[in-house]
C-alpha cells in the first residue's frame, strides 16, 4: 500500500466575472494506492518485467472550494520503469480513470465554476514517481505531474480542471519488496519495421456558454504511420481528417451550427506519433498542427491521447482524446472518440 500528500497549482480555465480576478490557487489532498508488481503471465513478464500496477483513490480539496469544491478520483495506475535498482526505483506514471466534483456551474448559485458541469467525469494523470528503500517493507516515495478533469465537451461548460502537482508519501510492502518482484523489461525487438495504423471515429461535443450553447456530431479520419523503435514504443507521423464545426464557432457565442456553411467543416492536421504497447493494451500520444482550411483556425494546436485495446492483430478499437492548447496555453478537452480501426 501507497500513501501521499497531494498538492499543487490550478490553472483556472476563467476569471471571476464580476471582478475580473484570478481563480488560480493551491488544492490539497491525499492519494491513497493499492499496489502489486507485475502480472503473473510468461509472456506478457518476458518483454515487460513486473511493472508497477495500482489502483489509487485521490481526494482533494481545491482552492476556492465554494466554486470548485472537492475532487474525489478512481485512477488504475500503470508504471514504466526507468530505473529498477534494489534501493530506488523511477518510472513514469500513467493513469486514466474517473473523477467525482461536488461542485458544478450553476448559473444562478455557482457562476464562476466554468470548469466542470457534470458531476462524472474523465481523468488523466501523468508524471514521474520514484520510491527509495528505508528498509525491505518500508519505501518513501515522491512525484511529479499533471492531473487533467474534464468530461470531454459533452456538457458545457467544460473548460477543465488543470493542477500541476508534487506529491510525498511511504509504500509499505506487508511481505517485503525482493529482486524478483523488480525483474527488468526486455523490450528489444529482433526486427523493426515501418507499421500502418488507420480508425474512423464519432465524437459529440456541445460548445459555447449559458443560452448560446450548440451542440452536433463529429467524424474523425486518423492516420498513422510509425517505427518501431522496441517493443514498448512506437513514433512516426500522423495525418488527421475532421468533419467539425467547432473551429469557426470559437470564440463567437451567437453562431451556430447551422449557420456555418459545410465547406467550413472539413479539415487536416498533421502530427509527431506515439505509441507506447502494453501487451494487447496501447497509449497514444500525438501533438497535432492544422495544415489545412487555416483562415478559420482559432486554436491550431491539439495533443491526442487515450487508451486503445488491440483484441485482434490487425484490429482495436479504443477511446481517444483530442485537447486543445487554447488561447491562454492551457489544455482544454475537444471531445472523446470512440473509435474502430486496423492496424497494417
Amino acid at each position: 500500500m501507497e500513501t501521499a500528500v497531494f498538492s499543487g497549482y490550478h490553472f483556472a480555465s476563467n476569471n471571476i466575472e464580476k471582478t475580473g480576478q484570478s481563480l488560480n490557487g493551491v488544492p490539497i489532498g491525499f492519494d491513497i494506492s493499492f499496489l502489486r508488481y507485475g502480472i503473473n503471465k510468461r509472456e506478457f513478464t518476458t518483454v515487460y518485467g513486473r511493472p508497477k500496477l495500482g489502483l489509487t483513490f485521490r481526494a482533494i480539496k481545491m482552492n476556492n472550494t465554494d466554486t470548485f469544491g472537492y475532487c474525489f478520483g478512481i485512477l488504475p495506475v500503470y508504471t514504466l520503469p526507468l530505473v529498477l535498482q534494489k534501493k530506488l526505483q523511477v518510472g513514469i506514471k500513467i493513469s486514466y480513470g474517473l473523477n467525482f466534483n461536488t461542485k458544478l456551474y450553476n448559473e444562478q448559485n455557482n457562476f464562476d465554476n466554468r470548469a466542470i458541469s457534470f458531476p462524472v467525469n474523465f481523468a488523466f494523470d501523468i508524471g514521474t514517481t520514484a520510491q527509495l528503500k528505508v528498509s525491505n517493507k518500508l519505501y518513501v516515495n515522491a512525484g511529479l505531474g499533471l492531473y487533467h478533469v474534464s468530461n470531454g465537451s459533452l456538457k458545457m461548460p467544460n473548460g477543465g480542471i488543470n493542477i500541476i502537482y508534487g506529491n510525498a508519501g511511504i509504500s509499505y510492502y506487508p511481505e517485503g519488496l525482493n529482486e524478483t518482484m523488480l525483474k527488468k523489461p526486455n523490450y528489444k525487438l529482433e526486427k523493426r519495421g515501418l507499421h500502418y495504423m488507420g480508425y474512423a471515429a464519432f465524437a459529440y461535443r456541445q460548445l459555447g456558454y449559458f443560452d448560446y450553447i450548440t451542440q452536433f456530431p463529429i467524424v474523425v479520419v486518423s492516420n498513422q504511420v510509425y517505427y518501431s523503435v522496441n517493443k514498448l514504443y512506437h513514433t512516426g507521423i500522423g495525418l488527421d481528417g475532421f468533419y467539425d464545426a467547432t473551429q469557426p464557432l470559437l470564440y463567437n457565442d451567437l453562431l451556430r451550427v447551422s449557420d456555418i456553411a459545410e465547406k467550413q467543416k472539413y479539415y487536416l492536421a498533421l502530427g509527431w506519433y506515439n505509441k507506447f504497447e502494453i501487451g494487447k493494451l496501447f497509449l497514444p500520444f500525438g501533438i497535432y498542427h492544422y495544415v489545412a482550411q487555416m483562415k478559420y483556425v482559432q486554436e491550431p494546436i491539439y495533443l491526442r491521447f487515450g487508451l486503445g485495446y488491440q483484441f485482434h492483430p490487425k484490429f482495436f478499437t479504443g477511446i481517444f482524446f483530442k485537447g486543445t492548447i487554447n488561447k491562454k496555453q492551457q489544455l482544454q478537452s475537444d471531445f472523446m472518440e470512440w473509435s474502430f480501426g486496423i492496424k497494417l
